[in-house]
């Protein structure tokens, strides 16, 4: 019997859990957002080869008024991967199991739409392989 985790005679991963340990990323830190409109990157850009797959994102709005967040490419003209609302002085997470795709090259980037009365702090994790 194979042991746990280990690849099969075909060189498939026989334990998921295990294959998505050892493909973790996160951004590393929190990106604080302190003017609207402008990009927060989250982490570096992809490697060759590879694909990140966003499937969590964590916000912290200490602002008074709604934001929306974006997570996009960044750079300007970036395209826009994701939208969604965070209330005034809230936390949200937003989760998906299939993440969104960044190919090799491209950098996640987020964005908020408002900071009146307090920054927005951003942090992301998934899978890179």
């Amino acid at each position: 019997m194979p042991e746990v985790g280990a690849a099969d005679d075909t060189g498939a991963n026989t334990n998921p859990a295990r294959w998505l340990h050892e493909n973790h990323w996160d951004s590393g830190t929190e990106v604080e957002l302190a003017a609207a409109a402008t990009d927060g990157d989250l982490g570096v850009a992809v490697v060759a080869g590879a694909t990140r797959r966003i499937r969590e994102i964590t916000v912290r709005h200490a602002g008074t008024n709604n934001t929306v967040v974006t997570l996009k490419v960044s750079g300007a003209g970036g395209a826009t991967r994701l939208t969604f609302d965070v209330p005034a002085q809230t936390t949200r997470v937003w989760s998906s199991e299939d993440g969104i795709a960044f190919t090799a090259g491209q950098q996640p980037a987020v964005q908020t739409s408002d900071v009146t009365g307090g920054n927005t702090f951003v942090s992301a994790s998934g899978v890179q392989a």
